[in-house]
């Protein structure tokens, strides 16, 4: 993919979903001294808790707010539920293949690990080999990313009427337009494919689309 897609691609996804869905806080996360006794949250753990919450908020109004002029049907969130789990399926056989090639190196891990711990540098062919296996993983990854959100975009495309075609194409243009991108040179076809990429593949989707489901189509 040329570098002005990619350029494209994350202008998108600022705009379409400018709000990051914000992650699980992750165990050891800095407290007071004095942990919490159990059951109770320290009053940093639960304004942090708090945030995040509001932060998911934020980003699911920007998503819902980009769905709703599509009105759609219970037939299209069905479709997209399901091309949504297909794609992310092949995501996933990506992230446990390299981790396959990671669990492959334990033993050299762990001993250069042993060593550094004890005062020794970390030897050039495994700071070589890391860098490259990180290299290989992150080109496969996006370029099985390229692959699913054209190979989605071509199997959406026939669910979507003229006018909801209309409108996602104009939302990306319009996005594209006001963060000073040229779009005069993007297809019909590339600003759909950016918005089924950053509305449609977002991880946090399914969860949307099945709450806007049960709320707006009863």
């Amino acid at each position: 993919m040329s570098n002005i897609r990619w350029l494209v691609l994350v202008c998108l996804m600022l705009a379409l979903g400018s709000l990051q869905e914000p992650s699980t806080p992750q165990a050891g996360t800095p407290q007071n001294e004095t942990a919490p006794s159990a059951g109770q949250k320290s009053d940093s753990g639960a304004k942090t808790s708090e945030v995040d919450q509001l932060l998911l908020a934020l980003y699911d109004i920007n998503w819902f707010n980009n769905i709703r002029p599509l009105n759609l049907t219970r037939e299209q969130i069905d479709r997209l539920l399901k091309t949504h789990e297909n794609a992310y399926k092949q995501l996933e056989e990506q992230i446990q293949q390299e981790a396959k090639e990671l669990r492959n190196r334990k033993d050299e891990i762990l001993r250069v690990r042993e060593d550094t711990s004890r005062g020794k540098s970390v030897p050039k062919e495994f700071l070589e080999t890391m860098r490259r296996l990180e290299q290989d993983a992150l080109q496969k990854r996006r370029s099985l990313r390229t692959q699913l959100i054209n190979s989605v975009s071509s199997e959406l495309k026939p669910y979507f009427t003229p006018e909801q075609m209309e409108y996602m194409v104009k939302r990306s243009k319009e996005v594209l337009d006001s963060a000073g991108i040229d779009t005069s040179q993007l297809k019909e076809e590339q600003l759909f494919a950016l918005f089924v990429e950053n509305v449609f593949l977002a991880e946090r989707a399914p969860i949307l689309l099945k709450e806007w489901r049960t709320k707006n189509l009863p």
